[in-house]
Parts: structure tokens; C-alpha cells; sequence
């Protein structure tokens, strides 16, 4: 009797640490830079990927750039080619 009691004070255990990991790990923060893309003249911010754009296969074109503040540059995100779905 008392063996079973420890065996499902256990498992009880191990669904609520399984429960509790799993929801910390879906609320982690999703820290996506700001993305931008080139317009021919200047850089323009490009919105939320899959929602305001998609970055179809393009061989040598670059779809998306990140700004780095501590340089003052625009660097390369996702090769690519940008399609506006909005």
C-alpha cells in the first residue's frame, strides 16, 4: 500500500514538473530584431515575416537586413527575395 502511494505521489510529481516546463518554455521571449529591406535608394522596415512577407529562394539576392547599432550598418538577415503579402 504504501509503495503505491509513492508511485503515484511520483508520477504526480513528474506531470506537474512536465506541465510546468513546458508552458515556461512557451512563454519565453522571442527577441526578432527589427527587419528591413532595401528599396534601390534606402533601407524601409519590411514588417512581421509570414504576415507581411515572405522570403521566396533566390540565389543571390538577400530578402531581409537587421541595423547594428554599434556600427551604424545594415547587415544581412535572410538570403532571399521579398514578396509583400499585404
Amino acid at each position: 500500500m504504501k509503495l503505491k502511494k509513492v508511485k503515484f505521489s511520483l508520477m504526480a510529481l513528474a506531470v506537474i514538473l512536465g506541465a510546468g516546463t513546458a508552458l515556461a518554455s512557451s512563454l519565453a521571449k522571442k527577441d526578432t530584431p527589427t527587419l528591413y529591406y532595401w528599396t534601390g535608394t534606402t533601407y524601409a522596415p519590411a514588417g512581421i515575416e509570414d504576415y507581411d512577407f515572405v522570403c521566396e529562394w533566390s540565389q543571390f539576392g538577400i530578402c531581409t537586413y537587421t541595423y547594428d547599432a554599434t556600427t551604424g550598418t545594415y547587415t544581412r538577415y535572410k538570403y532571399g527575395k521579398i514578396l509583400f503579402l499585404r
